[in-house]
């Protein structure tokens, strides 16, 4: 009788143990928070320019190669430079934003396209809806 009794009081204490444990860690547990969340119900999007960047088609990254090769020789070397300003390569979005955080022209011009592209989009979205009616 006293082995069980001492098997079950070992238990407890166990039990105990754990559920401290679970206690202590629930209570340092740290809830991720929501980074840039709707203020007030808004719900618009916001994009920053890496976002941006993503959307770029191939022929605006030539273009951008193109008219920055100079600039693209100091981020990177003139061998790689050269192929991206002829196209044999294109480049990474990391590449434009550092172009653009180097360049205030190539951060405007990156924007100019990047709204070129979006006005083209809406007026392939605009010329469907036309269609189905």
């Amino acid at each position: 009788m006293l082995l069980v009794t001492n098997y079950i009081k070992s238990k407890v204490f166990i039990l105990l143990l754990l559920f401290t444990f679970c206690v202590i860690k629930m209570s340092t547990l740290q809830v991720p928070r929501k980074v840039n969340s709707p203020v007030d119900g808004e719900k618009d999007v916001v994009f920053s320019l890496s976002q941006i960047v993503e959307f770029l088609s191939k022929e605006a990254r030539e273009k951008l190669a193109s008219e920055f090769y100079e600039e693209l020789k100091e981020i990177r070397t003139p061998q790689a430079a050269s192929q991206l300003a002829r196209g044999y390569k294109h480049m990474s979005n990391d590449t434009i934003l550092e172009l653009a955080s180097r360049s205030p022209e190539a951060k405007k011009r990156i924007l100019e396209l990047a709204k070129a592209e979006a006005e083209e989009v809406l007026r392939a979205i605009a010329a469907l809806e036309a269609e189905e009616e």
